[in-house]
């Protein structure tokens, strides 16, 4: 019955609010495009960089938020593009693939309780094979995603 009971609240965690988290937009200011390839700290519109400028874009780095949320990886201009992983105020995280601020590809949604779920994404949504994991690591629930819903198990 315990299992049971585990399985159904981490479906329902994993399956509602933990993935309609969305994420901040990164500034850009026109000085900024002006400066040479190179590393750069500056804060921007409330935002504190350490990030690589190539060719007057965002190249990789890490960005903090005024909310506390926090972006480490790879950058294409305004975009979380690439590689890397973010974490939000309550201690949530995704750390995987993106394309275009947007899950998209491999990647581990981390609840702050440590439990997660980890696979395909595309356009922001699970779509592909994944598991669900509990705090402990088990696997709770495991099959075939479209359009951030369970398709079969």
């Amino acid at each position: 019955m315990k299992r049971v009971f585990v399985s159904l609240v981490m479906t329902l965690t994993l399956s509602t609010g933990l993935f309609s988290q969305t994420f901040n937009s990164i500034p850009m200011d026109w000085e900024i495009s002006q400066l040479p390839n190179g590393w750069y700290k500056f804060k921007l519109d409330g935002v504190a960089f350490d990030v690589e400028v190539e060719f007057g874009k965002y190249k990789k780095g890490n960005i903090s938020w005024l909310d506390g949320s926090t972006y480490s990886g790879d950058l294409n201009g305004v975009h979380i593009t690439g590689k890397g992983s973010y974490t939000w105020p309550d201690g949530s995280q995704y750390q995987g693939s993106f394309r275009r601020h947007q899950r998209h590809g491999k990647g581990s949604q981390i609840a702050k309780d440590g439990s997660k779920w980890s696979g395909k994404w595309k356009n922001d949504q699970k779509n592909g094979k994944g598991t669900t994991f509990d705090t402990n690591g088990a696997i709770v629930q495991y099959g075939v995603w479209g359009a951030g819903q369970l398709l079969e198990k």
